[in-house]
């Protein structure tokens, strides 16, 4: 079964046991035979969650491992009188090391499998109380919006805007306190898109009719601020699924390439694009981390993204360099570079090249890099890149414009600190018996003080106030937060308290709560007078006093929007922020480039024939193409290894 389109399919045999030892054989069947949904199997898709293989399946008398999860899928799906044609990956391809080429072919055309079923079904998993409630909860709420749906259709006309609406609203109380954050158990367990039923243990509500229902009834809960939004987030790829689905049909494709293309200024097409694809399936898990790559190949064919067949006896850094150079060469853009950063990489991976079995920086992470929106350090200039003859480089093409010099102490991460913290009762609590939050935000005050002191070593090269330079700086030059810093005098307010001397930020803080009138006006009794306070008093809750009233407000949005990051500081006196901790760590030395095409500047390690990418960076007063030369011909080859 190396070639051709031939696959097995599992033949269960019936009990009326739910214990009874499962008894299957295999069929070989040819995809050529069945039209797409025609043929007489149903597909199984199920979660791993980590398992190893460890209940016996006895397939034509051979004693199998299967994962405990497929087990009890398939004892669910069992019928107690006929026999059911099924196909399971783990059985129906040959998983044996010396069955690589069979397993390269199978795997190529599980797209065309899943096509071809007469049902997919997603297992979740055995019986899960969290998640068995969160279904039955979204299955009457789904049922209650398709039955408001019908009665607005007959009765549109009857029924104006402020009825709909009430009905809505009714809708509201009526999910209001039965949905919460267990629905996201769903999304955890969803690993493959399907447009059949939901199976989940004892899950005995009348099933959706198709994982789109259970989609849009997560959106309505959603929008309903039910807490549904980590579903929706775990079925990102279902949306490149929806896209397929419409452009099956006669003239469509033809339709949506006659439109006009994306905003983005370097789109060249209007089908999804093939780092999105990736970078979405790298929240889900695999057991054989090549499968990150390998599971998309069948929607890589149907969106015609040229990419090789699957091949197991290629390492995983290869097929993960390979993924990227067919993201590349087909998307025509470097916006995957944004996501080479994680917390963890493997040794011996091509530093241009994510680490597909890491997770990544999400989109609330403040180290996230895509932010076309709103940088534009290499100006308009479009993507250019090319790649070396093994395809083992990356060339850009850009301009070296500057060398860190030194590094600080990164900023730790905050969590929901601000959220705690906002709360009066709970911050008068805080003062007296200070807790982690307000640690950490007291670190946070030490290392942003130190930050202020860097950024005041020089006269800042913009011409701007070091001053004006660092506020920017450590919000991202965020519009909304630059104004928020300057209503009310917050981040003065804050700057001027940052540079006070020791005894004058106590008498500060003290001031702050009304308790100043106690300090000794001469000198030698004030100092003797706060020193003994510095030693009473938690280090935490100083900061804490010293920092109220306005000045709070900046202290949060810099500890948010800087959190995971430091601060360096550029040969040329620049200043700016890099996402801190990464398994390099920015050091002095690290050249700071501009690269055609991409709105943020990388950084780069010098490298025997190249350079090593790190991560991007934020450098104020570079980033709008202040620094972009006018002339092609300064544009240097920078060669990523």
């Amino acid at each position: 079964m190396d070639d051709g389109r031939e696959i097995r399919v599992l033949h269960l045999e019936p009990s009326r046991s739910r214990d009874a030892p499962i008894l299957c054989g295999l069929n070989t069947i040819s995809l050529d035979d069945y039209p797409q949904w025609k043929a007489d199997y149903t597909a199984l898709s199920y979660t791993w969650d980590g398992q190893t293989p460890s209940c016996e399946v006895d397939c034509d008398g051979a004693r199998l491992l299967v994962t405990p999860n497929c087990d009890a899928a398939i004892r669910e799906l069992r019928h107690e009188e006929k026999i059911v044609k099924l196909w399971i990956d783990s059985i129906c391809i040959n998983q044996s090391l010396d069955a690589i080429p069979e397993r390269n072919h199978q795997v190529a055309l599980m797209g065309e499998i899943y096509k071809s079923a007469a049902k997919v079904v997603v297992w979740l998993s055995t019986s899960n109380r969290r998640v068995e409630a969160a279904l039955n909860q979204l299955v009457d709420l789904f049922s209650t919006t398709e039955a408001l749906n019908v009665e607005n259709d007959s009765k549109r006309k009857e029924m104006n805007f402020q009825d709909i609406g009430e009905a809505q609203m009714d809708i509201r109380a009526n999910v209001q306190m039965a949905l919460g954050e267990k629905v996201g158990a769903i999304a955890r367990r969803v690993t493959k898109e399907s447009e059949d039923p939901f199976e989940c243990g004892q899950f005995k509500k009348p099933r959706f009719a198709s994982l789109k229902d259970f989609t849009y009834a997560a959106g309505v809960s959603n929008c309903l601020g039910q807490g549904c939004l980590e579903v929706l987030k775990g079925l990102k790829l279902r949306q490149f699924m929806i896209y397929l689905v419409g452009r099956r049909y006669a003239g469509a494709k033809e339709l949506l390439d006659n439109q006009p293309h994306a905003k983005d200024r370097n789109a060249v097409h209007n089908d999804p694009l093939m780092f999105s694809i990736l970078t979405y399936a790298r929240e889900k898990a695999s057991g054989d981390p090549r499968d990150k790559v390998f599971a998309l190949c069948g929607l890589l064919k149907e969106l015609e993204i040229p990419f090789p067949n699957p091949d197991y006896s290629k390492s995983v850094e290869d097929v993960y360099r390979e993924a990227v150079v067919a993201s590349i060469e087909y998307d025509k853009n470097l916006y995957i570079l944004y996501h080479a950063p994680s917390d963890k990489r493997r040794k011996g991976l091509a530093s241009w090249v994510p680490d597909w079995a890491e997770q990544g920086f999400s989109e609330e992470d403040g180290r996230y890099g895509l932010l076309r929106s709103r940088f534009a350090a290499s100006g308009s200039s479009p993507h250019k890149f090319e790649f070396s003859q093994d395809k083992t480089g990356l060339v850009l093409f850009g301009k070296i414009i500057d060398e860190v010099i030194f590094c600080a102490e990164p900023l730790p991460d905050i969590d929901n600190v601000s959220e705690e913290l906002r709360d009066s009762e709970k911050k008068r609590l805080y003062v007296r018996e200070p807790n982690k939050y307000l640690e950490t935000l007291h670190n946070g005050f030490k290392i942003l003080k130190n930050w202020v002191e860097i950024s005041q070593w020089a006269d800042y090269p913009t011409g701007e106030s070091s001053q004006n330079a660092f506020q920017r700086t450590v919000v991202n030059d965020s519009p909304d937060r630059n104004e928020r810093a300057v209503q009310g005098g917050s981040f003065l307010q804050w700057y001027n308290t940052v540079n006070l001397e020791e005894l004058d930020f106590i008498e500060h803080g003290l001031r702050q709560v009304n308790l100043a009138d106690d300090v000794p006006k001469q000198r030698y009794f004030r100092e003797a007078y706060l020193r003994t306070y510095k030693d009473e008093v938690a280090d935490a809750t100083l900061s804490f006093l010293a920092l109220k009233g306005p000045a709070w407000n900046f202290h949060i949005d810099a500890m948010i929007w800087s959190a995971k990051k430091c601060l360096f500081r550029t040969e040329n006196d620049y200043i700016g922020t890099a996402p801190d901790p990464l398994p390099d760590r920015i050091r002095p030395g690290d050249k700071i480039a501009i690269v055609s095409g991409l709105e943020m500047p990388l950084l780069l390690r010098a490298e025997r024939g190249g350079y090593k990418l790190i991560t991007h960076v934020y450098v104020h007063g570079i980033m709008y193409g202040e620094k972009w030369p006018e002339s092609k011909s300064e544009l240097e080859e920078i060669v990523l290894l």
